[in-house]
């Protein structure tokens, strides 16, 4: 099979294809010189930044440009090619003219004019026009204010909690917010808050990230983008913990040695508290302490205390109870004076010497008959610990506490103090 071939002289003989041809040159032709004729037919330069400049006055007043509508505008131009066809966005500004008259705060149409910028003395042109014509500026005050961040977590109507576990407060890695912007716009903000939908059961802690919305004096969402918030969004968290009651634990500090304390002779009220904390925390919590009662503040005239609730710092006490009262049974127990003339220094550091100006201290016991009434002076040494004062030379006044011997179930009740001095050897 042969192929025919396509002769381009035959081409330019027929009438119809030379027709076409013609045609789409001349086209081709007035597209180019339309375009290259910068003389008639202006260019369009983008992008050019549009810049709004109050008086100097009006700044010193605290004015200022918010946001306008349109950051940048098209300005055609028109002139000679080879110049025209070198200008870009950073040869032009665009300005508004009649902003220097602006003395007030409100929002302005202001009527835009190109101008060149010379950076390089390019001047062999002309401004045809400008798009958009004019700008809207918001002209006011700066102002700020900071908002405690609100929480509107919404439940569904047939929300049923879980009875096993406590669902606490939102707590939120930052609290407070601050909107700026224009000072009309800024006053209109009422409030600032997350939303949030719960749509299960919480049986642990839910964490997430919400988005933050204003709200005016009507409860209407504001989206005025002429406003900015110093934070977007929130980090938010809901505490789920396992909830349990436990009993309380009286705690003592002194006690002697050989006293027992049986659960007859100690009363707490309230006995038992309900609360919430980590699984692995409460797994290990068979009882919640309170705060230690020093036994030389205890005696049968004085053996009821309020003490706080001592609880990890990772659980909440839902009985919102922070002490109780604790009542010991000293029934059978008597009081004695005794003098001590014995007195010890520890932890003194052996380049220096104390001597204790105090000779004696009349102090009470406090015990079973049979034990107290058996002791003598001897029986008792005031010891004075100098491990907190290594460092001191001089005179003074500390504390004391007591040694007791053959008194096992005894107690000193009461605060002493020594006079001692303390030098260099």
């Amino acid at each position: 099979m042969k192929i025919k071939k396509i002769s381009l002289d035959k081409l330019f003989y027929n009438n119809k294809f030379a027709l076409i041809f013609s045609l789409v040159i001349s086209i081709l032709l007035w597209l180019f010189v339309t375009s290259a004729d910068t003389e008639d037919h202006p260019r369009a330069i983008t992008n050019v930044p549009i810049e709004i400049t109050l008086s100097d006055a009006a700044q010193a007043d605290g004015l200022r440009v918010f946001n306008s509508v349109d950051q940048t505008a098209t300005v055609y131009i028109k002139g000679n090619s080879l110049v025209v066809n070198q200008v870009n966005a950073s040869d032009l500004k665009v300005v508004a003219l009649s902003a220097s008259a602006i003395t007030s705060p409100n929002t302005y149409p202001l009527v835009l004019t190109a101008q060149k910028t010379d950076k390089r003395n390019l001047t062999a042109f002309s401004v045809v026009s400008v798009s958009p014509e004019q700008a809207i500026a918001v002209v006011d005050r700066y102002k700020e204010k900071t908002f405690q961040i609100q929480n509107l977590i919404q439940y569904p109507d047939d929300y049923k909690s879980d009875p096993s576990f406590f669902v606490g407060t939102p707590t939120l890695d930052n609290n407070t917010v601050t909107v700026s912007g224009p000072e009309k716009q800024v006053q209109q903000v009422n409030r600032v808050a997350f939303e949030y939908k719960v749509t299960e059961t919480l049986k642990e802690t839910k964490n997430f990230t919400a988005d933050l919305v204003m709200y005016d004096a009507n409860d209407n969402k504001i989206t005025d983008s002429s406003l900015t918030l110093s934070i977007k969004q929130v980090g938010v968290s809901i505490p789920v913990l396992p909830r349990e009651v436990l009993p309380l634990d009286a705690v003592f500090t002194n006690k002697p040695a050989g006293l027992s304390l049986g659960s007859s002779k100690i009363s707490i009220d309230p006995k038992n508290i309900e609360v919430a904390g980590p699984a692995s925390v409460l797994a290990n919590l068979s009882a919640v302490s309170l705060a230690p009662i020093d036994f030389s503040k205890l005696s049968p005239a004085t053996n009821s205390f309020e003490v706080d609730v001592s609880l990890p710092s990772t659980c909440r006490n839902l009985s919102n109870i922070p002490t109780a009262r604790v009542t010991l049974d000293l029934s059978g127990f008597s009081t004695r004076k005794i003098t001590v003339t014995n007195f010890k220094v520890k932890n003194l550091s052996p380049e220096k010497k104390a001597q204790i100006y105090t000779k004696k201290l009349n102090v009470t016991i406090i015990g079973p008959e049979e034990e107290i009434s058996k002791l003598t002076e001897n029986n008792l040494v005031a010891e004075i610990d100098l491990s907190d004062n290594s460092n001191f030379t001089g005179h003074t006044e500390l504390p004391v506490t007591f040694s007791l011997s053959n008194a096992s179930s005894s107690w000193v009740y009461g605060d002493y103090m020594v006079n001692l001095s303390v030098s260099g050897e």
